[in-house]
C-alpha cells in the first residue's frame, strides 16, 4: 500500500507481521515508601512467554531501557530484584524449569543459573531482609536460597517440610516463615526460622472451597504485614482474607466470575487488588464498620475492565511522587493505572510493540527491508512501481538453529553482506541474487563467532562497527584476514563517578550507534553523546545530557540529531569549528529547542526514531509508534503568543516529583551542580524583532500526523520516497479469544 502526501510518496509496507508475547511477570525494584521521594533507579521488570526481559523507566511517560532477549524453548513465570544498600541491583528470574537464573544487566547475559533440584519452579519470593529467596516447585517443596554472598552467589540453604501438590505461589511474613498456596486448594504456612525445633515444619493449613467440577488451586497469595493478614486468589475466582495469628479465615468475597491469577497491594495494606481470566480488576477497601470505628472490615471499593484478556500478573509501587498499579498478561499490552485514585483515574496503555530497539532496518541502495524475531529473519523487496499490489516481495527468509534470540542484525550498502548478532555469538552470511531471490551461503570469521553482539553497523561494504556484549566498541575489516582473530576496540570516554557508581549496572551501557562516512556517534543509557572518529580510532565526548536519549542519527550537514524521552528534539555539531567546539547546538536547536509544537513535544509517542535525506538536506523525519512528524530546519518555529505552562506534562501515569540522586538515597534540594551543567541548554528569548518575525510567519516548519499506526521502522527510500513499516499484528490481538462479560447495550 502506498500514499502520496504532497511532494513524497509514502510507501505504507505491512508485510511485517511480528507476533507479541504475552506478559506474565512484572516486578518493581524498589519497595513502597510512601513518606520518601522517588530513587531516580526506580525501574520496572517485564517478563513475556518467550522469554524476553524488559527493563522500564517510569519517569518521563514510561520508556524502555533495556531488552534482555529469550531463547528457544524460555519462558519468564517469575520476576523479582533484591536491593540491598551498597550493592547494584539485582534480577532474578524463572521459567518453567528447575533453575533461578540470576542476570548481569550491563550485559544481557545469564550471570547464575541455580538449580534447586527439586522439580519444576512455580513461584518465588523474596524475604524482607532481601537476602533469602523462597522457591516454590511442582513436587511439593519449599527451597530457601541464600543469596546474601552479592551478585552471582546462590547458596542452598534448606528444603522445607514437602507435601503432595504443587506449590503455585508463595509469600514471606518477614523472615520468619513463608506461605503457599498450592494446587489442592490449601494454603500452607512453612517455619523458616533458625530454630532447630520448627524449621522447615508446616505451621498452618487452611484450606479454601472446592469446585464441583475440578480441584481448586490458590493461583495467588500475598501477606499484609501491617494487617498480619494472608489474601488468597484460587480457580474458584475467590478472594479469601485470612488471619495469620489464629489461620482462620476472615472473610470471602466471590467477585471475580473465573480464575483469580494475581494480587497487589498498596503501601499501607488498605487496598487490595485482584485480578485474572474474567479480565476485571477488582478494589478492596479496608473499611470502619457503622457499630465500631476500630471494627475494621473489607469491601469491595470498585472494579475496572481495562483488559481485553486474562490479567495474568500485577505489581505496586508508591512514593511521594509515583502512584503505579501496573497489569498485563494475554493482551501482550503494558497498562499503568493510579493505586488512590483506580476508580475513575486515567490509565496509561503501553503497546507492546514500542520500538526503542528496533527489529528492521532499510536499505535504500538496495531497496531491500530486513526483520528478525526471536531466530527467523525476513528480507524484503520493495519494487518501483507504487501501485503494483506485488510492490513487496519476500525474496529470503532465514532460520537460525540457535538457543538464543537475534539481538541485532545489519546489511551491507551493497546488500551483498549480512550480520546477524546474538548475545553470545555472530554470523556471517553472504547474499547473492538469484532468480528474483536471495540466496544464503555462510562465511566463516572466527572472531564473530566467539563475540556476541548488541549494535552492528557498516562503516562500507567490508568495514564494521560492533558493539559487543560487553559494551566494547570494536572496529573489524571484513576482508581482512589478520582481522580475523583480532579487532581494533576504540575507547569511549569515562563517565562520571556518580553514573559509574549507579546501582543500575546497565546505566553506562551503550543503547543507540549510528554510523556516516568517517564519522559514528554512540549513546549511552544515562545520556551520555559520543563521537567517534573511524579513521584514527579515537572518541571525544559530544554532550552528557539529563535525560535518556530515545533516537540518535547523523545528518547529512554532520551533524548528531537526537530525540529525549522528554520529547525534546537537539542538534549538536560533531566537529570542532572556529565558531563552535564540539557538541555546541546549532543555530536552529538554539533558536527553536524552547519553542517546539506543542503537539511535539505532549505527544504520548516516544519518538524513537529519525532520518534525514531526501532532495533537502534540511529537512528530517521524526517518528514514534503512532506518528510521524517532519521539521524544516531552514525555517524557525512560529512562537505562540500564549503563556505556556511552566511544566509539561506528557502523562498523568508517570513520576511527578523531581529525583535526580543516582544511588537512590536521600535527595539533596541543592542542585548547583546540576544547573551549571545543563546552563548551556537553559531557555533563550529572541528579540522582539525575532518574535514578530516568527509570529507572523506563514510558511509550515513543521509537520506532524497520527494516521500511522505500529510503526515499526521508517526510513527514506530515495529523494521523493520514504517507507513505513507497519505491523499489522497489533490491531488482531484483540480480536484472541477471551472470557466472555455481558455486554450492556444503552
Amino acid at each position: 500500500m502506498t500514499q502520496s502526501s504532497k511532494d513524497v510518496l509514502v510507501h505504507r509496507a505491512r508485510f511485517a507481521e511480528l507476533k507479541g508475547a504475552n506478559i506474565t511477570a512484572l516486578a518493581f525494584s524498589h519497595a513502597s515508601r510512601a513518606d520518601k521521594r522517588t530513587p531516580s533507579d526506580l525501574r520496572l521488570a517485564l517478563g513475556r512467554s518467550n522469554g524476553d526481559i524488559e527493563i522500564w523507566n517510569p519517569r518521563n511517560g514510561w520508556y524502555q531501557e533495556l531488552i534482555i532477549q529469550g531463547g528457544k524453548d524460555r519462558t519468564v513465570e517469575g520476576l523479582l530484584w533484591s536491593n540491598l544498600p551498597g550493592e547494584p541491583l539485582r534480577l532474578f528470574s524463572i521459567g518453567a524449569s528447575t533453575v533461578v537464573t540470576e542476570w548481569d544487566l550491563a550485559s544481557g547475559l545469564a550471570l547464575k543459573n541455580y538449580d534447586c533440584n527439586a522439580g519444576v519452579i512455580w513461584s518465588m519470593a523474596l524475604d524482607s531482609t532481601g537476602t533469602k529467596l523462597a522457591v516454590g516447585c511442582d513436587n511439593g517443596c519449599v527451597v530457601i536460597v541464600d543469596i546474601s554472598g552479592g551478585p552471582g552467589v546462590m547458596e542452598h540453604e534448606a528444603v522445607l517440610q514437602r507435601q503432595d501438590s504443587r506449590v503455585l505461589s508463595v509469600a514471606w511474613k518477614g523472615t520468619e516463615s513463608v506461605i503457599g498456596g498450592c494446587a489442592d486448594g490449601r494454603i500452607r504456612v512453612w517455619s523458616a526460622t533458625s530454630t532447630e525445633e520448627l524449621r522447615g515444619r508446616i505451621l498452618h493449613t487452611m484450606k479454601v472451597d472446592k469446585s464441583k467440577k475440578e480441584s481448586t488451586l490458590v493461583w495467588s497469595v500475598i501477606y499484609l504485614p501491617k494487617k498480619d493478614q494472608i489474601v488468597s486468589g484460587d480457580s474458584t475466582g475467590a478472594v479469601k482474607f485470612w488471619d495469620l495469628q489464629y489461620a482462620t479465615l476472615t472473610q470471602t468475597f466471590k467477585s471475580h466470575e473465573a480464575d483469580v491469577l494475581c494480587l497487589a497491594t498498596d503501601e499501607t495494606n488498605s487496598k487490595v487488588f485482584s485480578a485474572g481470566v474474567d479480565r476485571k480488576i477488582y478494589q478492596y477497601n479496608l473499611a470502619s464498620a457503622n457499630t465500631a470505628k476500630n471494627n475494621l472490615k473489607w469491601v469491595v471499593a470498585s472494579n475496572r475492565l481495562l483488559h481485553s484478556n486474562d490479567v495474568r500478573t500485577m505489581a505496586s509501587y508508591q512514593s511521594k511522587g509515583a502512584d503505579f498499579l501496573v497489569s498485563g498478561g494475554l493482551e501482550k499490552n503494558l497498562f499503568i493505572s493510579s493505586i488512590s485514585n483506580f476508580t475513575d483515574g486515567t490509565y496509561t496503555k503501553i503497546p507492546y510493540f514500542v520500538p526503542f530497539h528496533k527489529n528492521a532496518l532499510f536499505n535504500a541502495e538496495q531497496r531491500l527491508c530486513v526483520v528478525w524475531q526471536q531466530s527467523t529473519i525476513r528480507i524484503w523487496a520493495v519494487g518501483m512501481d507504487a501501485g503494483d499490489g506485488e510492490n513487496y516481495k519476500l525474496c529470503c527468509k532465514l532460520t537460525l538453529n540457535d538457543e538464543q534470540n537475534i539481538s541485532t542484525c545489519a546489511l551491507s550498502n551493497d546488500g551483498q553482506v549480512l550480520i546477524v548478532g546474538r548475545p553470545s555469538t555472530t554470523k556471517l552470511f553472504h547474499l547473492h541474487p538469484s532468480n528474483g531471490k536471495l540466496k544464503v551461503t555462510k562465511l566463516d570469521n572466527e572472531f564473530l563467532l566467539r563475540t556476541g553482539a548488541k549494535h552492528i553497523k557498516f562503516i562500507d561494504n567490508s568495514n564494521i562497527l560492533l558493539v559487543s556484549s560487553k559494551d566494547e566498541v570494536l572496529k573489524l575489516d571484513l576482508e581482512d584476514e589478520e582481522a580475523d582473530e583480532e579487532a581494533t576496540e576504540i575507547e569511549l570516554p569515562a563517565l562520571s563517578e556518580e553514573l559509574e557508581s549507579s546501582k543500575c549496572p546497565h546505566i553506562a551501557s551503550i543503547n543507540q550507534i549510528d554510523c556516516r562516512d568517517s564519522v559514528a556517534v554512540v549513546t549511552r543509557t544515562c545520556g551520555a553523546l559520543d563521537v567517534i572518529n573511524i579513521r584514527d580510532n579515537s572518541a571525544s565526548p559530544v554532550a552528557r545530557v539529563s535525560n535518556f536519549i530515545a533516537a540518535v542519527h547523523i545528518s547529512s550537514k554532520g551533524t548528531a540529531l537526537l530525540t529525549t524521552a522528554d520529547n525534546k528534539l537537539l542538534e549538536l555539531f560533531l566537529k570542532e569549528t572556529d565558531e563552535s567546539p564540539i557538541g555546541a547546538m546549532s543555530v536552529w536547536c538554539k533558536k527553536n529547542k524552547d519553542y517546539l509544537p506543542k503537539e511535539f513535544e505532549s505527544s504520548r509517542n516516544k519518538f524513537v526514531g529519525i532520518f534525514s535525506g531526501g532532495q533537502s538536506q534540511e529537512r528530517i523525519w521524526v517518528w514514534g509508534v503512532n506518528c510521524l512528524a517532519s521539521f524544516d530546519m531552514s525555517q524557525d518555529l512560529p512562537i505562540s503568543t500564549r503563556k505556556r505552562p511552566k511544566k509539561h506534562k506528557i502523562d498523568g501515569n508517570s513520576i511527578t516529583d523531581r529525583s535526580d540522586n543516582v544511588n537512590g538515597g536521600e535527595d539533596d534540594d541543592e542542585d548547583d551542580d546540576e544547573l551549571e551543567r545543563i546552563a548551556p541548554l537553559m531557555k533563550e528569548r529572541p528579540s522582539p524583532e525575532q518574535l514578530t518575525k516568527r509570529i507572523s510567519k506563514d510558511s509550515h516548519p513543521f509537520f506532524l500526523t497520527e494516521k500511522y499506526k505500529s510503526i515499526l521502522l521508517a526510513d527514506v527510500l530515495s529523494n521523493k520516497e520514504i517507507v513505513l513499516i507497519e505491523n499489522p499484528n497489533t490491531s488482531r490481538s484483540a480480536s484472541l479469544p477471551a472470557f466472555n462479560l455481558p455486554k450492556l447495550v444503552i
